[in-house]
């Protein structure tokens, strides 16, 4: 079956040649790189297409879809800066076919400042992507909310939207080293369906039989860790904490009471480390 595919970072243009001689059916392979250098590579292959321009930017998004409209595969192997992948996905994943996979490559970066990341900040490619793999276990919340709910935060941090829509047809995530895969699916596809009860006795637990597959999940409304309007709360909480504590932190080393017990303070370290070694 003919594929279309988007890769988002060119560079020198080697992986769209890679696609474009092992994917020998694909009908169009765009890619796109804010690099004005990339304008003046050249192909032997007509199905290939360069787009220059913020792949985060709506014009950018624009021209990109011009080429097509639907992709069956797209990759973002871009500036790994967490908003650009962020907000990549939120534009790109709504033109990804059903059975289409969307893949994230060097996650590495997501713990790196230098790349808007770091382990315990909350709003990274990584937080984002583990985000999704609560949005695909939405039926057993035991809350109300909506699958947008859980990512109100990104939204904010990035100025993005993903519909409803989207996050459901999300029907299975994979991770390996630094790679992320998204496979997309009809919304009624991605439901584990209703259970089959077989047999004629259910002689340990007879409850089941009766209730020909009938599941049920405990309301979670009772649940602190589940039961707040604003999904982002802890993060919100523990990011004001930390700097709140930070800017104690700062007042009391500045104060005047600090800078003058600094001398009995050293002392008092050089005592407990020739105590231990004793």
């Amino acid at each position: 079956m003919p594929i279309n595919l988007l890769e988002i970072g060119v560079q020198n243009g080697g992986s769209l040649e890679i696609w474009s001689q092992y994917f020998k059916k694909a009908a169009k392979i765009v890619g796109c790189d804010i690099n004005s250098r990339c304008k003046e590579l050249i192909f032997s292959d007509p199905r290939i297409r360069v787009i220059i321009g913020d792949a985060s930017q709506e014009d950018t998004k624009k021209q990109i879809i011009s080429e097509s409209s639907t992709f069956n595969l797209i990759i973002d192997d871009g500036s790994h800066k967490s908003s650009d992948v962020i907000k990549n996905f939120a534009l790109y994943f709504p033109y990804l076919e059903n059975n289409g996979i969307y893949i994230v490559e060097d996650l590495h970066c997501s713990y790196w400042k230098e790349f808007e990341g770091g382990l315990y900040y909350p709003y990274t490619t990584v937080g984002f992507l583990k985000k999704l793999v609560d949005i695909i276990h939405h039926p057993y919340w035991g809350v109300a909310m909506k699958r947008d709910d859980l990512i109100r935060g990104f939204e904010k941090v990035y100025g993005i939207r993903i519909e409803n829509e989207s996050l459901c047809q999300i029907y299975k995530i994979e991770f390996v080293n630094s790679i992320c895969m998204i496979t997309k699916s009809a919304e009624e596809e991605t439901s584990i369906g209703k259970p089959i009860v077989a047999g004629k006795v259910a002689q340990v637990i007879p409850g089941v039989k009766d209730s020909e597959g009938a599941v049920s999940f405990p309301d979670q409304k009772g649940n602190f860790w589940s039961n707040e309007t604003n999904p982002d709360f802890v993060e919100e909480k523990l990011l004001q904490q930390l700097a709140e504590k930070e800017e104690e932190i700062e007042k009391i080393k500045n104060s005047f009471s600090w800078k003058i017990t600094k001398p009995i303070r050293f002392f008092q370290k050089l005592l407990k480390n020739t105590t231990k070694y004793q």
